[in-house]
C-alpha cells in the first residue's frame, strides 16, 4: 500500500482528478447493481498438472514421477489396483493388517522406526492397500528406503497381531450399542449382499477365527507389484529417483493376484423399507439407498455430481434446508452418490432423526429425491454448486496425495491424459437439462430401500403405515445384525402398569420401608483406563443433596455439586452453574431412591424392550429419561438420559450390574456409562470398593 501512495503523489493534478472521476463513475455504477441477481459464472479457472514421467519395473511396479520444485518436498504414494476381497469367515483380517504394517520393519525395531520418522519431521503411513511418504527433500531419499523396507519386509508378530485384534474387538463392544453403527452394517449387507466384498461386516466370531497366519497370507497374496502404483512427486530429479526406486523396489516378486467371483447388487422391484430395531434409539437413520453404475466414464458423470451437489451435497442442499432449516426435525441432512469401477456404486439420502418424525423424514427424502427429476433445479443452485466444486477441486490440489490419485486413476480407470485438466470445465458446462436427465438416471425412487434403523416400540407402527405415490410401502424386519426377523412385539400385559413395575423393582431391592430408612448412601469406585486409574466417590442423602468427585493421581479432574435448588460443575477449578435442563435431572439424580417418589400420573411404561439379551420394560420418567426395568428379576437395568449440548443431541447410558446387598438393599457394584462424549470404547466401567449406607453428612459437604 505504500508503495501505491507513493506512486500517487507522484501523478500530476490532472492525472489525479481522472482518477477521482474513474473511481466517482465506478462507484454510481457499482449503486446502480441488482444485488438481489447472481453474476453469471466466468468461464471454469484452467487447470494444469505436471504430466508425470512413467516407467515400469522388471516385476511390474508402475512408477510415475512429477518434478515440482516449486517447494523443497516430495512426497511417495504407493497403491494397489486389486479386485475387491471377500474375507468370508475371517472379515477383518485385513482391518488388523492395516494396524500391523508400518510398525517397523525385519531390519528396523518398532521404537527405532517410530523415532527415525519424528526426528525428519517426516510422515509415514502404511497399510494393508498401501503407503504414503512425504518430507522435506534432504530427508527424501531415506524416507523412501523407510518406505520400501516396511512394505517389503513388514515386521508381523503375534504380539502385535493379537494387540490390533483385541483393539479392533473393544471398538466393536463399543458400536454394539450405536444405531449409526448398526444402520451402516446393515444397510451395506442388504444393499450388497452377504457373499458380496462391500455388504461382509466384521464380528467378534470372525475376528476370533483369524490368526497371524491369516494376516500373513493376506498380505502376500495381495501385495504384489504387478498390482501396484508408485506415484512421486515433488521436487526431485527424474533420473536419480529412477535408479533408487529401482534399486529398492527391483528385489520385489511378482505373482499373479486372482480376483474372486460375487454375485451383482440388485435394487428391490419396488421400493421398500428395511426396519432395524434398535431399542435404545433416541434417534432414527433414515437412508433411501439404491444401487448404480457409476464411474468416471459414464457420460452424464459430472452432471450425476452436480445434481447429488444440489440435493444434499452440503449445508446449501435442498435436503439440509427442508430438514433441517425449514423443519428442524435434525441437525444435517445429506446425500451421496459413490462411485466404483469394479462393481455397481450407491445413491443415499440420508437423515439422523427425533422418534417422533422418522416417518414424515422418510416422506421428505423421497419427495427431494423425486423433485430432482421431475423439474429443473434453479439458475441459483446450479451456479452454486458449479462455484463450490471450482473451490474444492482448487484447494485440493494442495495435497501431493490428491495428485498422486489423478495420476494413478488416469492409468487404472483408462481416462484420457487431460481428465483432470477439464474436470472444471466439464463441470461448468453441466445444464438443468443435464442435471435431471442424470437425476432421472440414478435417483431410483421407484425401486429404492428406505433403511430406518431406530426404536422400534416408538417409531414403528408410524412407519408401517407410510405411504408413497398412492401405495403403503411394504415393511421387512431386520436386527442389528442384518438377520431378518419376525415383526417385533413390543405390547405388554394390559394388566401390567408403570406402578407395578417400580413396585417390583423397589422389592426386589429391598422394599419400601427398608429404603424409606436410609438417609444416606456413599460410594467409592475406580476405572481403569489404559493403564490410568480414576477414582470416583458419590455421596448423597436424603436431603435432596449430593456430591459426585472424580480423581486420577490424587488430583481432581471433575466435580459435581447439588445442594436442593442449586449446583454446579467444576472442571479443573473452574466451576460452572448447572443449566436449568441439568438442575432439572440433578433433582431427580440425587434421590436416594427416585423410584419412591415417581409421579405416576407423568410417567409412562412405553413397552418391553432389550438390554444386552434380556427383557425388560422401559419406563419413561422424562421427555429426556427412559428406565429399563428387567421383566425377570424386576431390577433396574439401564437409563438412557439425552441432552443438547451445542446444537449436538449427546445421548448418554448407564448399565447397572452386579447387584450386591448392603445392609439388606441390594445395590449394583458394576456401573457402565456410555456417551459420545466419553470416547473410550465401550464407556467407563466403574466398580466399587465400598458401599455405606446412613453415613453423617454436613451441609459444607455440598457447597
Amino acid at each position: 500500500m505504500k508503495k501505491i501512495y507513493r506512486n500517487m503523489l507522484k501523478l500530476s493534478i490532472a492525472k489525479k482528478i481522472i482518477i477521482a472521476l474513474v473511481i466517482i463513475l465506478s462507484s454510481s455504477a457499482n449503486a446502480q447493481l441488482d444485488r438481489s441477481i447472481m453474476p453469471e459464472s466466468g468461464p471454469a479457472p484452467e487447470i494444469f498438472f505436471g504430466k508425470p514421467q512413467t516407467f515400469k519395473l522388471d516385476n511390474g511396479l508402475t512408477v510415475m514421477v512429477v518434478e515440482n520444485t516449486k517447494l523443497p518436498r516430495a512426497s511417495a504414494s504407493l497403491s494397489f489396483d486389486n479386485p475387491l476381497i471377500f474375507e468370508g469367515d475371517i472379515a477383518g483380517v485385513s482391518s488388523i493388517l492395516a494396524e500391523m504394517v508400518g510398525n517397523g520393519t525385519q531390519s528396523i525395531s518398532k521404537e527405532d522406526f517410530i523415532e527415525e520418522i519424528d526426528y525428519m519431521g517426516a510422515s509415514l503411513n502404511v497399510t494393508g492397500s498401501g503407503a504414503f511418504a512425504g518430507s522435506l527433500k534432504r530427508y527424501f531419499p531415506r524416507v523412501l528406503e523407510l518406505m520400501a523396507s516396511a512394505v517389503l519386509e513388514p515386521l508381523f508378530t503375534q504380539e502385535e497381531f493379537d494387540r490390533q485384534k483385541n483393539l479392533i474387538k473393544e471398538s466393536l463392544k463399543t458400536g454394539e450399542k450405536d444405531v449409526g453403527t448398526a444402520a451402516d452394517r446393515v444397510e451395506s449387507f442388504i444393499t450388497y449382499g452377504s457373499q458380496h466384498p462391500n455388504g461382509e461386516f466384521i464380528s467378534q466370531e470372525s475376528l476370533d477365527k483369524a490368526s497371524l497366519q491369516d494376516a500373513i497370507d493376506f498380505y502376500n497374496n495381495y501385495s504384489s507389484p504387478s498390482n501396484a502404483y508408485l506415484v512421486i512427486i515433488g521436487d526431485v530429479n527424474y533420473d536419480e529417483i529412477k535408479s533408487k526406486v529401482t534399486n529398492l523396489f527391483g528385489s520385489w516378486s511378482s505373482k499373479d493376484v486372482s480376483a474372486s467371483s460375487f454375485p451383482s447388487p440388485t435394487n428391490p422391484d419396488e421400493t421398500e423399507i428395511i426396519f432395524v430395531d434398535m431399542p435404545n434409539g433416541v434417534q432414527s437413520v433414515v437412508s433411501i439407498i439404491n444401487t448404480v453404475d457409476f464411474n468416471k466414464n459414464n457420460s452424464d458423470y459430472f452432471a450425476a455430481l452436480v445434481a447429488n451437489r444440489i440435493l444434499g451435497g452440503g449445508g446449501a442442499g435442498r435436503l439440509f434446508n427442508n430438514l433441517r432449516e425449514d423443519k428442524g426435525w435434525t441437525y444435517g441432512s445429506y446425500s451421496g452418490i459413490s462411485e466404483n469401477y469394479k462393481t455397481k456404486g450407491t445413491v443415499i439420502a440420508q437423515a439422523q432423526v427425533r422418534n417422533e418424525v422418522t416417518d414424515s423424514a422418510a416422506l421428505e427424502l423421497l419427495i427431494e429425491l423425486d423433485k430432482m427429476k421431475n423439474s429443473f433445479v434453479t439458475d441459483e443452485e446450479l451456479n452454486s454448486a458449479k462455484a463450490k466444486y471450482t473451490g474444492n477441486f482448487v484447494l485440493s490440489l494442495e495435497n501431493p496425495s490428491t495428485i498422486a490419485g489423478f495420476a494413478r486413476n488416469i492409468i487404472t480407470q483408462d481416462l484420457p491424459e487431460d481428465y483432470y485438466n477439464s474436470f472444471l470445465e466439464n463441470i461448468n458446462s453441466v445444464t438443468k437439462e443435464d442435471v435431471q436427465n442424470a437425476a432421472k438416471n440414478y435417483f431410483l425412487t421407484d425401486n429404492t430401500r428406505v433403511f430406518i434403523t431406530g426404536k422400534g416400540s416408538e417409531i414403528l407402527e408410524s412407519i408401517e403405515n407410510i405411504e408413497y405415490n398412492g401405495k403403503k410401502l411394504k415393511v421387512r424386519y431386520f436386527d442389528k445384525y442384518a438377520n431378518e426377523i419376525e415383526r417385533p412385539n413390543y405390547t405388554v400385559d394390559s394388566n401390567i402398569s408403570a406402578e407395578d413395575v417400580i413396585d417390583n423393582y423397589l422389592k426386589a431391592i429391598g422394599g419400601k420401608d427398608a429404603l424409606s430408612e436410609v438417609t444416606s448412601i456413599e460410594i467409592k469406585a475406580t476405572s481403569n483406563i489404559q493403564g490410568t486409574v480414576l477414582e470416583m466417590y458419590s455421596v448423597k442423602n436424603d436431603q435432596n443433596q449430593s456430591l459426585m468427585e472424580m480423581s486420577a493421581m490424587g488430583m481432581t479432574i471433575a466435580k459435581t455439586v447439588f445442594n436442593k435448588y442449586q449446583g454446579f460443575n467444576e472442571v479443573n477449578g473452574q466451576r460452572v452453574p448447572l443449566t436449568e435442563i441439568e438442575l432439572e435431572q440433578a433433582i431427580i439424580n440425587s434421590a436416594l431412591f427416585s423410584e419412591l417418589n415417581f409421579d405416576f400420573s407423568i410417567v409412562q411404561l412405553v413397552g418391553t424392550s432389550e438390554v444386552e439379551g434380556e427383557e425388560a420394560y422401559e419406563i419413561k420418567v422424562t421427555d429426556n429419561k427412559s428406565v429399563f426395568y428387567s421383566v425377570d428379576t424386576g431390577l433396574k437395568l439401564k437409563e438412557v438420559e439425552s441432552q443438547e449440548v451445542e446444537g449436538n443431541l449427546i445421548v448418554g447410558e448407564t448399565y447397572f450390574k452386579e447387584y450386591e446387598e448392603v445392609e439388606g438393599i441390594l445395590l449394583p457394584k458394576l456401573i457402565n456409562q456410555v456417551s459420545a462424549a466419553i470416547p473410550i470404547p465401550g464407556g467407563i466401567t466403574f466398580k466399587a470398593t465400598s458401599i455405606k449406607l446412613n453415613v453423617e453428612t454436613n451441609e459444607s459437604d455440598f457447597n
